[in-house]
């Protein structure tokens, strides 16, 4: 038989390569939403605190995001699944929950236009317990251990077989890919309490924005974003008027646009009729008299964040 050698087999070298790839994108993209542990709630009630995390080498240095990831805190009511919380930011608490079983779920995110993306989804059943809150973990990119080993035995040997190829033929070294660029994550934290079920009666608790999207400070690259308010709880959707969001560039003025109300994600959505101008600092702003939820309770006060878009 033939010896083999890397000059005989450039063909197979170029196939490896291509092997390579494969493995490497095989890796990538798989969610992981995992319980790490718990600690004592500040208050009553006991809690859920999520963290995300765009890979295994974030989480690892604990830098949380990207934000646009949806979230979705549900509890147990008989044989059904009701939303207790949601929030688009990449670190969260609910505190004050009642004893039970919930669940969370990151069934979607949002890409640079504000548009859903429907993502491979994972589910965490939680135990919470008064006076507890557990802590939870998600990662955007896990790589399973099993799939680590063997992409780590084709990657050296793919690595040796191109190595060998490139000097054969006098060609320059493959570069090394550029250096991993890290969005800049909008950070909050929050407590809220947060009833089991909306119908209404007795709910004297106003809506919170849980989050938003940009996030604050944010440079945006898309030209016709759509500006997103997540709430803690559903609203009326004859309620939120269509001029409920106003958004304003520092240079370019009013920017023409409508606000609607995302009834399955409890989101008040803005949507521009127009490019949003290039290299401008926008303030979006949510009037707290636009809308109501359920029993009739509105906003505390106005919320309002700002972004710059790309030149």
């Amino acid at each position: 038989m033939e010896a083999w050698t890397p000059m005989k087999s450039g063909k197979r070298c170029v196939a490896m390569t291509l092997v390579l790839g494969q493995v490497v994108l095989s890796l990538a993209g798989c969610v992981s939403v995992d319980t790490i542990g718990t600690r004592p709630a500040e208050g009553p009630g006991g809690g859920v605190a999520v963290r995300v995390f765009a890979d295994d080498a974030a989480r690892k240095a604990g830098r949380v995001g990207p934000t646009g990831v949806l979230g979705e805190l549900e509890r147990r009511e008989g044989q059904r699944w009701v939303p207790v919380f949601r929030s688009l930011d990449p670190a969260w608490t609910v505190a004050g929950l009642a004893s039970g079983t919930y669940r969370l779920r990151f069934p979607a995110r949002l890409d640079d236009a504000g548009n859903i993306v429907r993502m491979d989804e994972r589910i965490e059943r939680v135990k919470v317990t008064e006076g507890m809150i557990v802590e939870t973990q998600v990662i955007l990119e896990h790589v399973d251990r099993a799939l680590v080993v063997a992409g780590v035995v084709v990657a050296v040997l793919a690595a040796v077989l191109v190595s060998d190829y490139l000097d054969d033929h006098g060609l320059p070294d493959v570069p090394l890919p550029p250096p991993e660029v890290v969005e800049t994550a909008f950070y909050i934290t929050m407590d809220v309490v947060a009833a089991a079920t909306w119908s209404g009666v007795g709910d004297e608790l106003a809506p919170t924005v849980t989050s938003h999207f940009p996030a604050a400070g944010a440079l945006v690259a898309a030209r016709r974003p759509r500006i997103i308010f997540a709430l803690s709880e559903p609203l009326r959707p004859d309620e939120v008027e269509g001029q409920a969001v106003t958004v304003l560039a520092e240079q370019g003025g009013l920017i023409d646009g409508e606000a609607s109300y995302d009834e399955e994600n409890w989101w008040v959505v803005w949507t521009p009729r127009q490019d949003l101008p290039a290299g401008d600092t926008i303030r979006a702003t949510l009037a707290a008299e636009a809308l109501e939820d359920r029993a009739g309770n509105e906003l505390p006060e106005a919320v309002s964040f700002g972004f710059r878009t790309a030149e």
